[in-house]
């Protein structure tokens, strides 16, 4: 279960003193013993009795950024534009398992029937979906020894360079979140996970009709505006509408809320804007279940280490995360250019084949056996003029026995860049060999290898 994290702080203004006091009350006994309470008296004897010893720079830097950084980073965490779709921290595991169950279906009223079915079971029709990690990445950020001692010049230098800090680290962060996020629409779009929506008028109150007419058929159960063709609906206070930045300025939230009937300021509730959706299929809109977008936080966390030969600090930000989308969820992404509505509509994005590109067909020894597969995806082409960036060309790898009389020993295995590792114990036989991608499971490639021990 995901934890949901509340902002806690927007600003961070604080005195060197209360730093100091703050950092002072919560670390070990031999930094209070050396680095007296500050006061206006004795706040140079605390700023000297820091930097006269490496192991007190060392303690003070850890607490100001393990503590002080590390709140502010994460209470700003959600100043992305696409910030509520995030569900949260997700505490345990590396894996969220999503749940659909269909609606049930009428029976005939047949009483002579009944007498046979009545202890018959009825199994509800379970959908399921795993949403896995796949995002694990660092930021990094130095602070030299001068920094340090420059920060202890003004009153406010601590919170300035803390400020410089979370800069680096906070902006690096939300950016590439943002972008993946723009990303996964665009993606969705291109491998038809969401339903494409024509706006042929540019009248605005065209458009807006369209959007209101689709939140309307939104609200009642339907199976066609969601890739997984469930039946599901989505309530009016769950309907999220994300614009483009010129469609907001043209039309702007004013005229969207009279046609809704809700007053402005409760209508921008429901209202994302974002700076496009990445010069894609025309696209101005879309209007989506807040659940579509699974993306979790697994990880935020800070490591560091000190290099005595540069005298600075390195500051690591590890965050690991998971970016999906729910295929049960109901989305429709309003697209109002002609030529890639037809490309929208007849052309398939997504991945097209697998093949592999270096591959080992025969063995006779242990060890390590490289394939490499290569998913190849269409591109958008002279319909758009628009190169299709955004399929996931990933490939998973996977071994199987070719046949009944293959065994493959427990030590035998493929790493998920293609290199299959040979155990010292294997015996001889065909190992097969698959590359799957991750975008469309239903492509695949296979190759048989042959091992004979010599």
């Amino acid at each position: 279960m995901a934890t949901k994290v509340s902002e806690k702080i927007t600003d961070f203004k604080a005195t060197n003193m209360q730093i100091l006091n703050a950092i002072r009350a919560v670390s070990s006994p031999l930094y209070q013993d050396r680095v007296p309470e500050a006061t206006k008296e004795t706040l140079n004897d605390s700023y000297n009795a820091i930097l006269s010893y490496q192991a007190t720079q060392n303690e003070f830097l850890h607490e100001l950024v393990n503590r002080v950084v590390r709140v502010w980073v994460n209470s700003m965490s959600f100043n992305n534009p696409l910030k509520r779709f995030k569900k949260g921290l997700l505490e345990y595991g590396e894996t969220v398992e999503e749940i659909f169950v269909e609606i049930a279906k009428a029976h005939p009223y047949d009483p002579e029937l009944a007498e046979k079915t009545v202890f018959k079971r009825e199994i509800p029709d379970v959908n399921a979906v795993f949403h896995r990690m796949n995002y694990q990445n660092f930021y990094k950020v130095t602070i030299s020894e001068q920094q340090l001692r420059t920060a202890f010049v003004s009153d406010s230098g601590i919170s300035d360079l803390v400020g410089r800090i979370v800069e680096s680290l906070y902006n690096g962060s939300e950016f590439d979140e943002f972008v993946i996020m723009k990303d996964m629409i665009t993606n969705a779009a291109a491998n038809g996970r969401l339903t494409p929506v024509k706006i042929t008028s540019k009248e605005p109150k065209d458009i807006v009709r369209a959007i209101k007419a689709m939140s309307n058929k939104m609200r009642f159960p339907r199976n066609d505006l969601n890739f997984a063709g469930v039946t599901n609906k989505t309530d009016i206070d769950k309907q999220i509408l994300i614009l483009d930045a010129d469609f907001e300025a043209t039309y702007g939230v004013d005229v969207l809320a009279s046609a809704f009937n809700m007053d402005k300021v409760e209508f921008a509730g429901r209202v994302v804007m974002i700076d496009n959706f990445s010069d894609v299929y025309g696209a101005v809109a879309m209007l989506v279940d807040e659940d579509w977008f699974m993306i979790f936080d697994k990880l935020l966390e800070f490591t560091e280490n000190y290099n005595g030969e540069g005298l600075y600090w390195n500051y690591f930000y590890h965050v690991w995360k998971i970016f999906s989308n729910s295929p049960f969820a109901n989305a429709v992404l309003f697209v109002t250019n002609e030529d890639d509505i037809e490309a929208f509509n007849t052309t398939d994005f997504g991945v097209t084949e697998v093949t592999f590109s270096k591959k080992e067909t025969t063995g006779d020894h242990p060890g390590d056996y490289q394939f490499t597969a290569t998913a190849t995806a269409n591109e958008i082409g002279e319909i758009t003029g628009k190169v299709n960036k955004f399929a996931n060309t990933g490939i998973e790898y996977s071994i199987e026995p070719n046949n009944a009389s293959t065994h493959i020993s427990s030590g035998t295995y493929i790493t998920e860049v293609g290199k299959l590792h040979i155990s010292k114990h294997q015996s001889d036989g065909e190992i097969k060999v698959i590359a799957t991608s991750v975008s469309d499971r239903s492509k695949t490639a296979e190759q048989v290898f042959t091992y004979t021990k010599s």
